[in-house]
């Protein structure tokens, strides 16, 4: 959650002070929008919580809720937090009535709740639907049987359920299976400092799958500049929140959606453009390679089969592109050694002292789509595990000069 300003250090805050911040009730509400930058709306708003005691102690929820207070104090300091945060979105719903709101729920305190209901009442005294309010759970209570009990009362009476994982770069995998959440947050560890963490991306990418394989939303938070929004909507991240779409809204507009609905534009625009030129020199670069591999197929055509092994290494070396070549029969046996590029053929267990010869391919699914029917066929790009670098390999059929089927694999630098 956003820092609080001008706050006193944590241990000033003792059990009297929060007595009284719960006596008056004096919490503040802000909201932050949940974007969603492919269709460039505005999903909704996070409710978060502020209280300023008499004595000065100005702390936002986050903090407030780290406190060592008892559970009792921590579910009631709770429920104020959640009814201020309805009341708050009330005019704002009024006017958006498809706007959701996402209120956050303190798992550790709910065992000290004799009965489940509080916030049902509350959204129905302000005529604000359950079908609106996302109930947000973070990372560390997730297991707990209160927190499950609760999901299930509130997801039985058409409230949605958000998780947010927290800090961590780890996934509960067996807790989001079992809560099947409608959103997942995750945070700031997982999409920043990415110069030579390259795996951050794979961890995100990961995590989408998994978000779809549950039916949920995945959504980045605490998004704070551009070239973060625009790298998670590289990743496939689309849902995103954060301090980035708030820092520049028109402060005379009181309408928050039209406030914040120019930013969500200007991402999706840059986004685009920026989409755009990489869609360009994508199709120049596989255009490229099918010049290769059509040029290559003809010389193959033209080729004996005991001099496949010598051709495959003059077309890599010739090529700029090309870093590795072999050939497999019409079944799927590879027939040659794989032919690297000068300086890139590292010794590899993985491949053997004839660098892959023999081994059957037969169930690779260029092989399957090639036996099929296909002409040549794009593998997915993904790193070598021989030369430890970002390969394309296309895969396509062809007759040597004997008039045998054949099948020619060339592995393409596509970084």
């Amino acid at each position: 959650m956003p820092q609080a300003a001008e706050q006193r250090p944590l241990s000033a805050l003792d059990k009297t002070e929060i007595k009284d911040v719960l006596a008056s009730e004096s919490i503040s509400v802000f909201f932050q929008p949940v974007v969603s930058v492919r269709s460039k709306s505005i999903l909704g708003f996070e409710a978060f919580s502020r209280a300023v005691s008499e004595t000065g102690a100005r702390l936002d929820a986050h903090d407030l809720f780290s406190q060592n207070w008892d559970v009792e104090t921590r579910l009631e300091l709770c429920r104020l937090c959640r009814r201020k945060a309805l009341e708050a979105f009330r005019p704002i719903f009024e006017r958006h009535q498809q706007m959701l709101l996402f209120l956050n729920t303190d798992g550790g305190a709910l065992s000290a709740a004799a009965k489940h209901g509080h916030l049902d009442a509350a959204s129905q005294a302000l005529s604000i639907p359950g079908k609106r309010i996302v109930v947000e759970l973070e990372r560390p209570h997730l297991s707990s049987p209160a927190v499950a009990r609760f999901a299930l009362y509130y997801r039985e009476r058409g409230f949605g359920l958000s998780v947010d994982l927290c800090g961590g770069m780890g996934v509960p995998a067996e807790e989001l299976f079992a809560l099947k959440p409608d959103f997942i947050k995750f945070d700031r560890p997982l999409f920043t400092d990415v110069e030579g963490q390259e795996f951050k991306r794979d961890m995100v990418q990961s995590l989408s799958r998994l978000a779809d394989r549950l039916g949920s939303v995945l959504l980045a938070k605490n998004v704070e500049t551009e070239d973060e929004a625009l790298r998670l909507l590289e990743w496939g991240v689309n849902h995103q929140q954060g301090y980035y779409y708030t820092k520049d809204k028109d402060v005379g507009e009181r309408d928050p959606i039209r406030a914040f609905q120019q930013k969500v534009e200007d991402i999706n625009r840059r986004y685009r453009e920026n989409a755009q030129a990489g869609v360009a020199t994508k199709r120049k670069r596989y255009e490229d390679f099918h010049k290769i591999l059509k040029k290559v197929s003809y010389k193959m055509a033209d080729t004996r089969e005991m001099d496949f092994a010598a051709a495959c290494e003059r077309m890599v070396a010739a090529e700029e592109s090309l870093i590795c070549a072999y050939i497999l029969s019409d079944d799927g046996v590879q027939i040659t050694p794989r032919g690297f590029k000068r300086g890139l053929a590292g010794d590899s267990p993985l491949l053997g002292a004839d660098r892959g010869r023999g081994t059957d391919h037969g169930i690779r699914e260029d092989v399957l789509h090639l036996k099929s029917g296909f002409d040549k066929y794009v593998l997915p790009a993904q790193i070598s595990p021989f030369v430890k670098l970002m390969v394309s390999t296309i895969s396509a059929r062809f007759y040597n000069a004997e008039g045998s089927p054949y099948i020619l694999c060339l592995e393409f630098l596509c970084e």
